[in-house]
């Protein structure tokens, strides 16, 4: 049996309302700094979706590796078929949040999946 990775840091807290689904969730629980940056490194940090209602999200952290970089959240909203793919072409870019506080960022995460439309 494989062993889970033994991570030096919790995963972020994230309030996530009923019907969102979190599909890539790698944003742990340490501030941006020079010791730090290899935990801000991937594509994405976290990415989800709500089905029912179309809205989505990703963010990163940019420019990778660089401890004065930003967080990145881009929100979008797509339709989703009767077996719930997205549509293809059916995606609407809605704008970009970018902060460098960490803070800031999962407040922006958290206030999009409560409230999409504001």
């Amino acid at each position: 049996m494989r062993k889970p990775p033994n991570f030096p840091y919790p995963l972020q807290p994230l309030r996530v309302p009923g019907g969102w689904h979190i599909t890539v969730n790698t944003l742990f629980e340490v501030e941006p700094g020079p010791d730090s940056m290899q935990w801000f490194s991937s594509a994405l940090l976290l990415w989800g979706y709500c089905r029912d209602s179309g809205y989505c999200f990703n963010s990163h952290f940019e420019p990778e590796d660089d401890p004065d970089g930003e967080f990145v959240l881009e929100m979008a909203k797509a339709e989703y078929d009767r077996h719930g793919k997205a549509v293809k072409g059916s995606e609407v870019f809605l704008g970009e949040f970018r902060t460098r506080g960490k803070a800031q960022f999962v407040a922006r995460v958290e206030q999009f999946m409560r409230d999409p439309g504001r």
